[in-house]
């Protein structure tokens, strides 16, 4: 079940990252846990909503959906953070959306598709959000393995009850289950989790946000192939016009050098090859 896997997957993200720290010895601040308490709390409730839209609806739908996070983290990126937004930013993500709707109607009476999932998939991207700027904020101050082993904690707290509400599901698996828990535990989950909030210190959230469409159009194309789900002609048109829209945003152009700044640059080469 849903609630089941997201229990896994975080309690096992949790213990592995919590031997890491102990074997080399890395305290945990206080001023790690400000920011890592809450950003669990919202990040397992958008894990436990995630896990059980994505069982309801199509998997497209479901992470699609999540496409919306890049439109709400333009609207604080300017104020919170202090990154510029320009207009042509803000047109790749309305086409980017543009997209999403696309396949989203394309789905529509497919066997596959529940409008409730869709509902909770939208609550996901709402709860994913607030967990993406948490850590956007909390990366400028404190270390990636410190930050995300309490949020791994804070959120396998927060998925624990709802996953004890049933407890029959939580041993009634195949043993073929137990790899796929284990890859989404500890190599799609924990691992892709430390790398984006590694990446905050360094990448713009809004750019960083916009990077993320790229995963729901591959889920889609993998549900396809793999798990058998629909994919009609528009609902591949909205996929592209999505990825046509994240090729846009990443084309930024070089950022020109200075006169002195590219002389000293030249000079520093000359010194090199000198010495």
């Amino acid at each position: 079940s849903g609630p089941a896997l997201a229990f896994y997957r975080l309690w096992l993200g949790a213990i592995v990252l919590l031997l890491v720290i102990r074997i080399g010895r890395t305290p945990l601040h206080r001023e790690i846990w400000k920011w890592a308490l809450p950003a669990g709390v919202v990040f397992g409730t958008n894990m436990v909503l995630f896990v059980v839209s994505v069982k309801m609806t199509t998997v497209a739908n479901a992470t699609l959906i999540g496409a919306l996070q890049p439109a709400i983290v333009l609207l604080v990126a300017g104020p919170w953070f202090g990154e510029v937004v320009t207009r042509r930013q803000i047109a790749c993500v309305a086409l980017a959306i543009v997209g999403v709707a696309v396949v989203i109607v394309g789905s529509a009476g497919a066997p596959e598709w529940n409008p409730a999932g869709d509902a909770l998939a939208m609550l996901s991207v709402l709860a994913f959000t607030a967990y993406f700027l948490i850590s956007k904020q909390a990366r400028a101050t404190v270390g990636t393995l410190e930050y995300m082993t309490v949020v791994h904690l804070a959120a396998a707290l927060v998925a624990t009850p709802i996953a004890l509400a049933h407890p029959g599901a939580l041993v009634s698996f195949d043993p073929v289950d137990v790899l796929i828990v284990l890859f989404f535990a500890l190599v799609s989950g924990t691992a892709g989790q430390f790398v984006i909030s590694w990446a905050h210190r360094y990448v713009d959230v809004s750019l960083s946000s916009l990077m993320m469409l790229g995963v729901p159009v591959v889920a889609a194309i993998t549900a396809w192939l793999l798990l058998g789900e629909s994919l009609g002609s528009v609902q591949i048109a909205g996929g592209l016009i999505t990825l046509a829209a994240i090729g846009a945003m990443l084309r930024r152009p070089a950022p020109a050098i200075e006169p002195l700044e590219a002389a000293l640059k030249t000079d520093a080469s000359i010194m090199r090859s000198v010495f």
